[in-house]
């Protein structure tokens, strides 16, 4: 029996603590970038052939609405340019929209960051379908990483109150591929 102690004893030192760090995070490759994510981060399933990840930030707080992310990947030479998608996402809300670009240096790249505020235009049935449903009061977050192979965008939009509460988690989703 105190064999048996001491070789538990043994075995609980030995065991590293890593593996538990280790289950709370995964990651999805797209393109060059590899994104790590852990909760409040909720993988799900691809909804398009143009998703090429999709994620739910499940607020803690009852009283925030879940927001989802979305990232795009084309392909080299898809998906448009920089500006054209920049225009494009600022066009998804109604009239001009309180909106902001900015370019952040992450792991040697520069980043580009679109804030946008106001009545967003959600569309049913897809981008390219007539039905839209007016959300006031919604901001949306949206990314462009730059990379040989494609360009990655990412695009989360949401209730402003949901999404101003995590943003900070936006920005490091968005930063993970670089803080390898």
């Amino acid at each position: 029996m105190k064999n048996l102690l001491v070789i538990l004893a043994a075995a609980l030192l030995l065991t590293p603590s890593t593996p538990l760090r280790a289950e709370e995070a995964d990651s999805l490759k797209v393109s060059e970038f590899i994104f790590t994510f852990g909760k409040p981060w909720v993988r799900q399933q691809v909804v398009s052939a143009m998703r090429a990840g999709q994620f739910t930030y499940d607020h803690e707080d009852e009283n925030l609405a879940d927001v989802e992310l979305v990232i795009f990947f084309f392909g080299a030479g898809q998906g448009g340019g920089t500006q054209a998608n920049i225009d494009r996402w600022i066009g998804q809300f109604e009239g001009t929209p309180e909106s902001k670009t900015e370019e952040k240096e992450m792991g040697g790249k520069k980043v580009i960051l679109l804030t946008a505020k106001g009545t967003y235009l959600e569309s049913m049935g897809g981008p390219f379908s007539g039905n839209k449903t007016p959300k006031p009061d919604y901001t949306m977050l949206a990314a462009i990483l730059p990379s040989e192979q494609g360009d990655v965008f990412l695009k989360l939009t949401g209730p402003t109150k949901s999404v101003e509460a995590m943003g900070d988690a936006f920005m490091k989703f968005t930063g993970s591929p670089f803080a390898q």
